[in-house]
């Protein structure tokens, strides 16, 4: 397997989201706002082709508990470099320091499903990760795999929206992208760039 580091954030976010999913016991922060929602549902749609099949959601946020700056890059290259806002990058970073339990609010043009902890643990149970993507995919026939997001980071206008979205495709296949949103004078969400992290392909 060969993971593909694409900038230098690339291994501390991927540290970080791998200490926030193999850790058990992270407290589960409250409730999510109505506009998160609205922000996860537009990055959603505008990643989710025609032809997706069903969506499959972790009901978790992913962790980002370590942090992603690099210590000879100042805070506006960064903001530069992933062509948000200063106040959306440093609210990102604030409210992944835990995990959050998504709701039933998420609104997609095709099918989806969240996926529980206790299901994923039914589901991932062999030490074959390739039988588990197997067991996986005749439990949910159609589907490509599973999307894992981050709670958004909105900045104080809140017309600015940074979110951390992550695919799992199996045990050679997945990757991950900090997604730049902006709110246009209609009300709707729409990705303007997206910033890649990482790619897990063969080797």
């Amino acid at each position: 397997m060969n993971v593909t580091r694409c900038s230098w954030v690339t291994q501390a976010v991927l540290i970080a989201l791998l200490v926030g999913w193999t850790t058990n016991g992270l407290a589960l922060g409250s409730k999510l706002h109505t506009i998160e929602y609205d922000v996860i549902s537009a990055a959603i749609n505008h990643g989710a082709g025609s032809d997706s099949g069903k969506i499959i959601i972790d009901d978790t946020t992913t962790s980002a508990s370590v942090d992603i700056y690099d210590p000879a890059q100042s805070h506006e290259a960064l903001v530069a470099e992933l062509g948000t806002t200063a106040t959306a990058l440093r609210e990102w970073s604030r409210l992944n320091n835990r995990r959050y339990t998504l709701q039933s609010n998420i609104n997609t043009a095709s099918a989806h499903e969240l996926l529980s902890q206790q299901s994923r643990a039914a589901v991932f149970n062999n030490s074959d990760p390739g039988k588990n993507w197997q067991q996986f995919n005749a439990k949910f026939p159609g589907s490509t795999g599973i999307l894992r997001i981050s709670r958004p980071g909105i900045d104080d206008t809140a017309k600015t929206a940074l979110i951390y979205m992550e695919f799992e495709c199996g045990t050679q296949c997945g990757s991950g992208r900090l997604v730049n949103l902006v709110q246009r004078p209609s009300g709707n969400w729409n990705v303007v760039s997206a910033t890649l992290l990482w790619i897990t392909s063969p080797e």
